[in-house]
C-alpha cells in the first residue's frame, strides 16, 4: 500500500468532500447567514464549515483507528466501530450547535430549519451527522472491496 492514494485518509476525505460541500450547501438558506451576508463572506463560511466538516471525520475516523489498532477499521467487522463513528460525530454535532446558536454566538437559524425539539438543534445538521459517516464507510468498503 505505497501508492498515497490508497491510504484510508485520503480515501475518506476524497469521498466526504463532496459530501459534506454539497450538505453545507444545500442547507445554506436554513442559517441567517445566507441573507445577510456579502458572497465573499458566505462562500468563505461554505469552504469553513466544509473543512471543519473534513477534520471532525478525520478525527473520529483517527481515534478510532488507534483504539481498534487498524487503520483499515472500515473494511472489518463495523457495527460497534461504525455505530461510534456516527455518534461522536453526531455528539459533537450537539455540542456545536448549542453553542453556536445562542444569541450572539456564530451563527443563526432561520424560521425554515426545522428544529430537533429535545436537543434544541436543527435537524438539518444533526441528519448530515447521522447520514454521511454511514454512508462513508459503506463507500470507503465498496471501494476497497474493488481493490
Amino acid at each position: 500500500m505505497n501508492d498515497w492514494r490508497q491510504q484510508p485518509e485520503v480515501r475518506l476525505l476524497a469521498l466526504a468532500l463532496p459530501l459534506e460541500a454539497f450538505w453545507e450547501i444545500a442547507q445554506l438558506p436554513l442559517y441567517t447567514l445566507w441573507y445577510r451576508n456579502s458572497w465573499d463572506y458566505i462562500l468563505y463560511s461554505l469552504a469553513h464549515c466544509t473543512v471543519g466538516d473534513l477534520l471532525i471525520l478525520l478525527i473520529v475516523y483517527e481515534s478510532i483507528a488507534v483504539m481498534v489498532r487498524d487503520r483499515r477499521w472500515f473494511a472489518g467487522r463495523i457495527y460497534w466501530t461504525g455505530t461510534l463513528f456516527t455518534l461522536v460525530g453526531a455528539a459533537y454535532t450537539v455540542y456545536s450547535e448549542t453553542t453556536n446558536t445562542v444569541p450572539g454566538g456564530a451563527w443563526e437559524y432561520t424560521a425554515r430549519m426545522p428544529i430537533v425539539p429535545v436537543l434544541g438543534i436543527g435537524a438539518a445538521p444533526m441528519l448530515q451527522w447521522l447520514l454521511i459517516p454511514p454512508l462513508l464507510l459503506w463507500l470507503m468498503r465498496r471501494s476497497a472491496l474493488r481493490q
